[in-house]
């Protein structure tokens, strides 16, 4: 007894009640499924069927004429009757060639019986038939759904699930998590996606991967059954790995909130050894905008645990070992080299794991909208730096740009991707110091310094601030300083003879000259906190 597939019009052929029966119309319908048998001998009968019933008749409902009618049969095939059943021996039935064409059309077997045959056994025979097979397909159901759940508890448990799912259906599974991992059963097999069925996987309420199923097997309500009972197991699994999850996540957050806080915890042994050897060791503070790391929801722990994830995977590659935790509303991710790259230094595989982690983030949730911010502290010596580097990265997080190191704008300190920006402590220069002032002292020093260029700009829609910047940052070469600006030698000399005139004479003397410079970038920098204050 095959209880994977349908038992079809064609299976019931081959009983021995239909020996003698004849299909003398809808060949083509043969496939259709039959799930009980019903005697209907009156002309109205589409109230009394609800789908799938082999109907036996023997005319004697058809009146007079004894004929069959397109009606009753059209009736039959929108009621999805698998097939209709005459006894032509009692009474004569006529069946109209019209009515055959429309079964042939409507592929609906129209069987005939020219010996006396027994409704009373044929209904037994099939009845029972169905019953004992629909009790070995509850059983072995029940075995599956066993095994299943036990593959949970074993390593490799997604695998060996879709190993025994392959065994009992013949199906070419796989799985696309949300890790952006692949498991796939034959591991032969290649997941193309075309003429496949999916199944979402659900953990905490969130879609958190596919199953896909491959086959050219029809699909039966036993075996949509065990599809359910695999989904479950594979839920389970996930939500198993996801809850280790976050107990590992919890355990690491009780010593990073105490190393940033100033404290000195159960460190890992692992964090203790990348200071004895002196690898290159950085804090970074994560930030973003779209939910909080606090998020109790299903989607906000699984976001969380999935970028935690991925992190670890991109930055592994790099040669690069991750320690990361939630604190307050940010991500404190510790990363130290492992593994070293002359042709690729640390600093730089750093600022290349973030952009690598943000994009394949943004590729497994496309619509998400989600704007990344990571402030890096100075490079780490000792441990008991950790609170100091976590104010430093803290710090970055606060700026959307770094100061330019040269006239291109050639922003070195930070990566601004359309998803992410990157700020380096070290890269911010005086900026550091400006941080750690009060912001109203700040516009002091630049008011105090620059206040006449500042307003005759405003007035005017002039740059003599940008120009004097520029003038600076060639150190005080003129012909290099217009060829930045794009200005004439000439229109140079005016501005700086306008400037000169609001500074005074001495504006290029050594230690006016330093004033005007860090007024300069403090300028820059009041602008920078502005534009984000702004956003």
């Amino acid at each position: 007894m095959n209880i994977l597939d349908t038992f079809t019009v064609a299976e019931m052929l081959k009983r021995p009640l239909f020996q003698k029966a004849k299909v003398i119309a809808g060949q083509g319908g043969l496939n259709r499924a039959v799930r009980w048998v019903h005697v209907l001998e009156i002309l109205d009968g589409s109230s009394y069927v609800k789908g799938g019933e082999l109907v036996l008749m023997t005319g004697v409902g058809l009146g007079e004429e004894k004929e069959l009618k397109l009606d009753y049969v059209r009736e039959l095939v929108e009621s999805k009757v698998a097939a209709l059943s005459i006894e032509m021996v009692h009474q004569f039935v006529v069946i109209p060639e019209a009515v055959k064409r429309f079964a042939d059309e409507r592929q609906f077997p129209i069987i005939i019986f020219e010996e006396p045959v027994s409704f009373v056994e044929i209904t037994q025979d099939i009845h029972t038939w169905l019953i004992a097979r629909h009790q070995d397909q509850l059983l072995s159901l029940e075995r599956i759904s066993t095994q299943f759940l036990q593959l949970t508890l074993q390593p490799q448990g997604l695998r060996k699930i879709l190993q025994l799912l392959h065994k009992e259906t013949g199906f070419v599974v796989w799985i696309e998590d949300y890790l952006g991992k692949t498991f796939i059963y034959p591991e032969t097999e290649t997941p193309l996606k075309k003429n496949t069925l999916r199944r979402p996987i659900t953990v905490l309420e969130v879609n958190i991967g596919e199953l896909y199923i491959k086959t050219t097997r029809k699909l039966t309500e036993y075996l949509n059954l065990i599809i359910d009972r695999v989904m479950i197991a594979i839920a389970q699994e996930y939500l198993r790995q996801f809850l280790s999850e976050e107990w590992e996540l919890e355990e690491g957050k009780r010593w990073m909130v105490d190393l940033v806080g100033g404290k000195r915890g159960e460190v890992p042994s692992s964090l203790l050894g990348v200071f004895e050897k002196r690898k290159n060791c950085v804090l970074c503070a994560l930030s973003q905008d779209e939910w909080t790391f606090a998020d109790e929801s299903g989607l906000g722990r699984v976001f969380l645990v999935q970028l935690i994830r991925m992190m670890q995977h991109v930055f592994e590659q790099k040669g690069i070992k991750v320690w990361v935790a939630p604190v307050e509303n940010r991500l404190a991710i510790i990363l130290a080299e492992q593994q070293t790259f002359a042709a690729d230094p640390f600093i730089a595989r750093v600022d290349k794991g973030f952009d690598m982690l943000f994009a394949q983030f943004r590729r497994l949730h496309p619509r998400l909208t989600t704007r990344w911010k990571v402030g890096v502290s100075h490079r780490l010596d000792h441990l008991d730096r950790m609170a100091k580097a976590w104010e430093e990265a803290c710090l970055a997080l606060s700026m959307d740009e770094v100061p330019q190191d040269d006239l291109q704008g050639d922003e070195e300190g930070s990566a601004v991707m359309g998803t992410h920006t990157l700020i380096h402590y070290e890269k911010l220069r005086a900026w550091q110091l400006f941080l750690h002032m009060d912001t109203a002292a700040v516009q002091s020093f630049v008011d105090l310094h620059l206040g006449p260029l500042l307003q005759y700009d405003a007035r005017n829609k002039t740059n003599l601030v940008r120009t004097l910047e520029v003038y600076f940052q060639t150190g005080l070469q003129k012909q290099q300083t217009a060829k930045s600006l794009f200005i004439h030698r000439q229109t140079l000399y005016y501005r700086l003879e306008q400037i000169a005139a609001m500074l005074g004479d001495d504006w290029e003397a050594p230690a006016r000259r330093l004033a005007l410079e860090t007024a300069v970038s403090g300028y820059r920098f009041l602008s920078a906190r502005q534009k984000k204050r702004d956003w």
